[in-house]
């Protein structure tokens, strides 16, 4: 996947993702259980995080499926260009990732999957990274900022499933 290493350098791994709830985190997914596909996180996941210690550094691991074709809503000016979900991700990554860097995001990982050795045989992803936050603030002046807001947009037509894991840190053995 030639675009999808273009995502993974692109804006330090398309920060976008560190979105995969992203646009509206509080905004609802029409989710048919028996499909299990997630593109944005539901008010109650949401309201969850928000209970939450918030003035500790988190870690989020986002796993992403694109669209083989991305999906933007008719009508929209993007929905003629014929762009994969990559390309599309990619656009995403373009405004996202600038805004994930100064609100303090870093990606502490990114890769490439190959194989699930625990777990369901047709979960697969597409890109695997883990975005460091130094809060929970920092991540919601993200998904707040009024660019991102607007370009947000191409994320969704980028996505065909995905996850978003939020992760405290634990100490490290010795």
């Amino acid at each position: 996947m030639n675009s999808t290493r273009y995502i993974l350098t692109r804006a330090g791994i398309a920060f976008a993702t560190l979105l995969a709830s992203a646009p509206a985190l509080a905004q609802s997914d029409p989710q048919n259980e028996a499909s299990a596909v997630y593109v944005n996180s539901t008010p109650e996941a949401y309201a969850a995080m928000q209970q939450l210690p918030a003035d500790e550094p988190i870690l989020m691991l986002n796993l992403i499926r694109f669209n083989d074709q991305a999906e933007y809503e008719e009508g929209n000016e993007f929905a003629e260009k014929g762009w994969t979900g990559e390309q599309a991700y990619a656009e995403y990554s373009r405004f996202s990732g600038p805004i994930a860097q100064r609100v303090g995001g870093t990606v502490a990982f990114a890769g490439l999957p190959q194989l699930t050795l625990i777990g369901p045989d047709d979960e697969e992803w597409d890109v695997a990274f883990v975005v460091a936050y130094p809060d929970l603030g920092s991540f919601l002046s993200l998904v707040s900022d009024p660019v991102y807001q607007e370009h947000a947009f191409h994320r969704r037509a980028a996505v065909a499933d995905s996850r978003l894991v939020r992760i405290a840190s634990l100490p490290m053995p010795q």
